[in-house]
């Protein structure tokens, strides 16, 4: 896959150092556009429409961090730019959708927010993200629109190109100078003084067309990345749903029944249970034909999730006790689903202590997201515990990569979807996870069926 974020930010960065544009004799110089700019913003604040302040050219020369053309110069952000952030505006003024009433964009730190009533800005500009962890983002706004509070408005004189401006800034990465706090946030005053190239305008007009030439390309070559790896995610989807649809493998005679396994798990159930191993199982409802996703081989037996093992709602041992924490037993949190369909390392670890406090998990469990992004799973190949965010199956009896397939899969994923309370996030309780249904085959094509997946799922790899 090419990496077209990085070809982007090389190419700003050449176009912020001259080396992307040749230099023309004709252009002038920058030194003659600082000029102009100087008294064009002048005029302005002897007409009262701009603030006052005291431009020093000769401070954006000092200690500058790299060689330029000699037609350019370094100057602060705040001598050819006027900087200003827009106006508060409550939430309950905004508008998801564009409407008559409702008919002006509004802008905020991470760009548009929605729609409002009135616009308090004109024109196209730059505008600077100044709050949150994106800070320092640039995008663009044209025509009446409202900026907020978080949206810091460039300003441009004497024909600066305001494309240019704002592809320069974003090549500074503004977001460097941002304050380091839980809301980490940009002062105007600090913006101001960063130091930024400024060529003269007829070559910010041809970088700016170089650039857009160069991106133009580069998203073609996203869309058909895009294209390329949702095709092999359909590919890889489609395989595994024939793997857990007895389409992959040849269902054998020797191989027994679905029903006798079955029984065999019931049978290990009882005796775990009798020994006072695992909790006494609660009865599952009997399987309706409208329930059954697809056909299944004659010999497989569609069943409950919690019939084919134990299952267990995670929990976190209290944070008021610390002497819990920091032991090497795994306790893992939905994060950790991240790394693969076998994890071994943990977001955190618990002490003797806090392992006996926890819901305890022996390796080869399956491991499943129940609230937020639910359905996200994968297997522990160390004795663990989980969170109270997981739900988390240990099978009896049964193939613990199948498992996973056969819950990792559309069909499974719409049955927690369709059992999920909708509140602020997703959430699915454990009796209805409990209840959710999969195919199961015998055991030995169980273990047929993961060698299939796994020597065909690599060729799905972009």
């Amino acid at each position: 896959m090419i990496d077209t974020q990085a070809i982007r930010k090389k190419i700003l960065d050449l176009a912020l150092r001259g080396k992307l544009t040749e230099q023309l004799p004709e252009d002038g110089t920058a030194v003659e556009l600082y000029q102009r700019i100087q008294q064009e913003k002048s005029f302005q604040k002897k007409a009262g429409k701009r603030k006052n302040d005291e431009p020093d050219a000769s401070s954006a020369q000092r200690d500058i961090p790299f060689e330029l053309p000699s037609s350019w110069m370094w100057v602060e952000i705040g001598e050819i730019f006027t900087l200003q952030a827009g106006k508060n505006i409550t939430a309950d003024r905004i508008a998801d959708k564009q409407s008559d009433l409702y008919s002006y964009p509004c802008y905020g730190g991470n760009g548009l927010r929605g729609f409002v009533e009135q616009y308090n800005t004109s024109g196209l500009h730059a505008l600077i993200g100044r709050q949150g962890a994106l800070c320092g983002n640039i995008n663009f706004a044209e025509g009446d629109f409202y900026a907020t509070e978080h949206a810091v408005v460039v300003d441009v004189y004497a024909e600066t190109d305001t494309i240019w401006a704002g592809l320069f800034l974003r090549a500074l990465n503004l977001n460097q100078y941002a304050t380091s706090v839980a809301q980490p946030g940009l002062a105007v005053n600090r913006i101001e003084k960063v130091r930024i190239p400024l060529p003269p305008i007829l070559e910010q007009k041809r970088i700016v067309e170089k650039i857009e030439s160069s991106y133009s390309v580069l998203d073609t070559i996203d869309t058909l990345q895009s294209q390329y790896q949702d095709n092999l995610a359909t590919l890889k989807s489609k395989i595994i749903d024939a793997g857990i649809q007895g389409r992959l493998t040849e269902q054998l005679p020797e191989d027994g029944t679905a029903e006798e396994l079955y029984q065999q798990i019931q049978q290990e159930k009882l005796a775990l249970e009798k020994a006072g191993k695992i909790k006494k199982s609660k009865p599952l409802p009997p399987i309706s034909e409208e329930e059954k996703p697809f056909d299944i081989p004659n010999n497989w037996k569609w069943v409950r999730i919690a019939s084919v093992g134990t299952t267990t709602t995670g929990g976190t041992p209290s944070k008021e006790h610390p002497e819990y924490y920091g032991g090497d037993y795994p306790f893992y949190k939905p994060s950790d689903l991240d790394r693969g369909h076998h994890i071994t390392k943990a977001s955190e670890y618990l002490t003797e202590s806090g392992k006996e406090e926890s819901r305890q998990l022996p390796k080869g469990s399956l491991l499943v997201c129940c609230i937020g992004s639910i359905g996200k799973c994968a297997i522990i190949d160390k004795d663990g515990t989980a969170n109270q965010q997981i739900n988390a199956l240990s099978p009896i009896i049964c193939d613990s990569d199948y498992l996973l397939y056969a819950i990792d899969n559309n069909a499974f994923k719409h049955q927690l979807n369709q059992g999920s309370r909708a509140t602020t996030v997703s959430i699915i309780n454990k009796s209805k996870f409990d209840n959710c249904i999969i195919p199961l085959p015998p055991l030995a094509e169980q273990k047929r069926i993961v060698a299939k997946l796994e020597e065909l799922l690599p060729l799905c790899e972009g």
